[in-house]
């Protein structure tokens, strides 16, 4: 019985963050509220599990409800990440992916996130365009081939998913960035550097300034 408990609560913490391949279909909207609605069904199952447990004479302090309990909060933060992401249109997320790839896609996730994260702080300043398409196509700023679909198709599918990956982990508010770095170049500029970052891939060296504005 105990073996049998333990690989429950095994296989369901696994499928706390996967979200089955079905959801990938229609909008960013449609898909966002689609892993939403399964974590919920994995949040409803978590606590009948633990109510069991209960029944059967555990405490909340017992192992078994502990394990429970983290399910529960973890699909909490999926169902969290998934309403900021799904704020944004498939424009919004094809076109900063765009940009963040011929910005920095051939670096690191750190740094694609980064830049990515500048674009979006951008949108939420009054002093920028109040959209990620007009941030990125703001004149003398990123570029406007950016938005184009054309420079989108340019990209090889390996490094498009990447970029994606950083850009939905920004748009999900999962990239500790202070909300008034406005700037990244090679150079500092603003109001002083927040951060900097230094790539080597061996063929090409860089340092990012991430700067306050």
């Amino acid at each position: 019985m105990k073996k049998f408990l333990v690989a429950t609560l095994l296989c369901a913490v696994m499928t706390v963050t996967m979200v089955p391949m079905a959801f990938a279909a229609g909008t960013n909207y449609d898909a966002c509220m689609a892993a939403i609605q399964y974590q919920k069904v994995l949040q409803d199952q978590a606590h009948q599990r633990a109510e069991a447990l209960r029944a059967q004479g555990y405490q909340d302090s017992s192992a078994g409800i502990q394990a429970e309990k983290k399910i529960w909060h973890g699909a909490q933060d999926v169902i969290e990440d998934h309403w900021n992401l799904a704020q944004y249109t498939d424009e919004d997320i094809r076109i900063l992916t765009t940009m963040v790839y011929y910005e920095s896609g051939q670096t690191t996730e750190q740094l694609r996130q980064y830049v990515a994260q500048v674009a979006l702080n951008r949108v939420a300043d009054s002093r920028f365009p109040d959209t990620v398409k007009g941030v990125i196509t703001q004149r003398g700023q990123y570029s406007t081939r950016y938005a184009t679909v054309s420079a989108t198709q340019a990209i090889p599918d390996s490094y498009y998913a990447v970029c994606e990956a950083s850009v939905k982990q920004a748009m999900m508010g999962n990239v500790d960035m202070p909300s008034n770095v406005l700037y990244q170049a090679n150079f500092s500029q603003g109001k002083g550097v927040w951060q900097s970052v230094y790539f080597n891939s061996g063929w090409f060296a860089s340092t990012s300034y991430f700067c306050y504005g």
